[in-house]
C-alpha cells in the first residue's frame, strides 16, 4: 500500500485537552471581563445565552452530522443591545472563553516525534470535529501548525464526522485518491465510519489499551506509524 498522505483527527489523537465549558466560574469570570465593556450579562444569564444560541445553530444544520461555528454564537451574543462587534472583538471573546475554560492542553509525548519523522516522506493533514476559532490558534500555541495542509475542521464545514463528506473535502485539497491516504484516529466510532466509505486505510491509536480488538491497526504509540507505513510500501507488489 503506496500511501502518499497522512491525516489526523486532532484532540485525542495529536493533542491531549481537557475543557468544562459547564463550569459557572468561566462564565462569571466572563461576564465580569465584559463588564467593562458596557455589557451587562449575568454569569447564569450568559451560559443560558450561549447554550441557546448553540442550540439555535443545530437547528439551522440538523443531526446527526450537522455542526455548529462558535464564532458566530459569541458574534450574536456580543451583538447584544443593538452593538456591533468587530471581527477582531469577537475572535478576542470567544478565544477568552475557551482559555477560561480549558484546564488540560498539550501534545501527547509521542507526537512531535511522530510528526517529524513523518514530514519528510509525507503530506501531512487535519480533518477534526473542532471549532476554527479555537482550534487553529491552538495549533499555532503548539507550534506544529505549518505541518498540515490542509487543516479541515467541522466548524468550516458544518459537518462533522463520522459523515464521509468531510473527509471528501481534505482528499479534493490533496488532489488524491482516497486509497492514498492514511487517517489516524483514536475514536473507533467517530474515525473509522467516514474514512472507509471512502476507500481509505484507517490507523487508531489507543494509548491506554482500553479499546480492545478493532478491524483496523491499534497503535500504543504513534512513533509506531512510521514503522508500520515502511512494512506496508515494503508489501507493495
Amino acid at each position: 500500500m503506496a500511501i502518499e498522505a497522512v491525516i489526523f483527527d486532532l484532540y485525542g489523537t495529536l493533542v491531549d485537552i481537557w475543557t468544562d465549558e459547564w463550569d459557572l466560574s468561566t462564565y462569571r469570570h466572563l461576564s465580569q471581563f465584559l463588564s467593562y465593556y458596557n455589557y451587562s450579562f449575568t454569569p447564569e444569564g450568559l451560559a443560558a445565552r450561549y447554550q441557546e444560541l448553540t442550540a439555535n445553530q443545530m437547528l439551522e444544520h440538523p443531526a446527526p452530522y450537522g455542526e455548529i461555528d462558535v464564532f458566530r454564537v459569541f458574534e450574536e451574543i456580543l451583538a447584544s443591545d443593538g452593538k456591533q462587534p468587530t471581527h477582531a472583538w469577537v475572535l478576542c471573546v470567544a478565544r477568552l472563553f475557551r482559555s477560561l475554560s480549558r484546564r488540560r492542553f498539550g501534545l501527547y509525548p509521542d507526537t512531535l516525534p511522530a510528526l517529524t519523522q513523518l514530514q519528510s516522506g509525507f503530506q501531512l493533514a487535519i480533518i477534526s470535529d473542532a471549532q476554527w476559532v479555537f482550534s487553529e490558534p491552538e495549533l499555532s500555541i503548539l507550534g506544529v501548525n505549518r505541518l498540515f495542509d490542509p487543516i479541515v475542521l467541522s466548524s468550516r464545514y458544518f459537518v462533522r464526522k463520522p459523515d464521509p463528506q468531510i473527509y471528501a473535502h481534505a482528499l479534493k485539497a490533496l488532489h488524491l485518491p482516497p486509497h492514498l491516504a492514511l487517517y489516524v484516529g483514536d475514536d473507533p466510532e467517530e474515525d473509522l465510519p467516514g474514512p472507509q466509505a471512502l476507500g481509505m486505510p484507517v490507523v487508531l491509536v489507543d494509548r491506554l489499551g482500553s479499546r480492545g480488538p478493532q478491524s483496523v491497526p491499534v497503535l500504543r504509540d504513534l512513533g509506531e506509524l512510521p514503522r508500520i507505513l515502511r512494512q506496508w510500501e515494503a508489501e507493495e507488489p
